[in-house]
C-alpha cells in the first residue's frame, strides 16, 4: 500500500510541476497581449523579441513568400528590419491590434499622411500565448480604396 501510494504521490507531483511551469505571465497572456508585444518589438527592430512569440515550427505566409520554422523566421525578420541598413530613416508606424478568440488582428499604416505611406492588415492564430500561424492579409497604398 506505501509502495502505491509513494507512486500516486510521484505522479501528482510530476504532473503539477509543469502546470506551474506554464503559468507564468508570459504563458497566460491573450492573443491581444501576444500581437500587442509582437507590434512593440518589432517597431523597435528587436528580432529576439520578435522570435520570443512564434512557436518553433511557425508559419508566415507573406504575398511574395512563405516561410515555417524560427530559423526561416530568423532570416526574414533580420533581412526585412535591416533592410534600412541605417541610411534612411526607419518607417514610423501606427497600428490597432485587435482580436476574436485565438485570432489576433494588426491594421498598420507606414509613414502615415507621408507620400508613400502603405497600410495593411496582419492576422495571427495564437495558441498557448505564442504564434502559431501569421499572415499579410492585405498591403496597400495608405488612402487607396480597398
Amino acid at each position: 500500500m506505501k509502495k502505491t501510494c509513494r507512486m500516486g504521490m510521484a505522479l501528482v507531483v510530476l504532473g503539477v510541476l509543469p502546470m506551474q511551469a506554464q503559468d507564468t505571465p508570459d504563458a497566460m497572456r491573450t492573443p491581444e497581449q501576444v500581437v500587442t508585444h509582437h507590434w512593440a518589438v518589432f517597431t523597435q527592430h528587436d528580432v529576439e523579441g520578435v522570435l520570443s512569440d512564434y512557436t518553433d515550427d511557425a508559419i508566415f505566409i507573406a504575398p511574395k513568400q512563405t516561410v515555417q520554422w524560427k530559423v526561416a523566421l530568423r532570416r526574414l525578420f533580420e533581412s526585412f528590419l535591416a533592410s534600412g541598413n541605417g541610411k534612411a530613416p526607419a518607417p514610423v508606424f501606427e497600428a490597432t491590434v485587435t482580436s476574436d478568440g485565438d485570432v489576433g488582428y494588426e491594421y498598420w499604416v507606414s509613414n502615415p499622411g507621408k507620400p508613400g505611406s502603405m497600410a495593411g492588415t496582419d492576422a495571427f492564430v495564437v495558441r498557448h500565448a505564442k504564434i502559431l500561424f501569421h499572415t499579410v492579409v492585405e498591403v496597400h497604398p495608405a488612402g487607396a480604396s480597398h
